[in-house]
């Protein structure tokens, strides 16, 4: 999570990853994983991959996984819009609009397009001043 430089200090900011460079099996797992909805054994099975590669496949193509979502997240964020206006505009309200409202709601607010919450942080820093007698002289006898 934290990277340290060569000077052994510790750096906060997050790690830049590049691009890596996948396999053309894995290319092909990934391809398979949103092509059937998500099975992900299936999909591991049909590249080439044995079934008990399937933990494996999960914890080191993560960072694609999710970032093939957020792609397709993006994308469907404009059929949520329309989805909103629509119902929006509708006269009268389909039965499902409630819940076909809340599901693109719910998109628009993962790709960052709904509402944005802004939060008021007013502290109020009440600080006093102490004054302190001033301080005894002492005398010390260096005999």
């Amino acid at each position: 999570m934290f990277q340290r430089n060569s000077m052994n200090q510790l750096n906060l900011l997050p790690k830049q990853n590049k691009q890596r460079e996948l396999t053309e099996q894995q290319v092909c797992f990934l391809d398979n994983l949103f092509e059937n909805g998500g099975n992900i054994s299936e999909a591991a099975i049909a590249a080439g991959y044995s079934r008990g590669s399937v933990g494996w496949l999960k914890q080191s193509l993560a960072d694609e996984i999710i970032e093939r979502t957020k792609n397709i997240l993006s994308v469907n964020a404009l059929k949520a819009a329309n989805r909103l206006i629509n119902t929006i505009d509708n006269p009268v309200p389909d039965r499902g609009d409630d819940l076909r409202l809340r599901a693109a709601e719910s998109l628009l607010n993962r790709v960052g397009v709904a509402k944005q919450e802004q939060i008021n942080h007013n502290v109020q820093a009440v600080h006093g001043v102490v004054l302190l007698p001033p301080k005894k002289e002492v005398i010390i006898d260096a005999e």
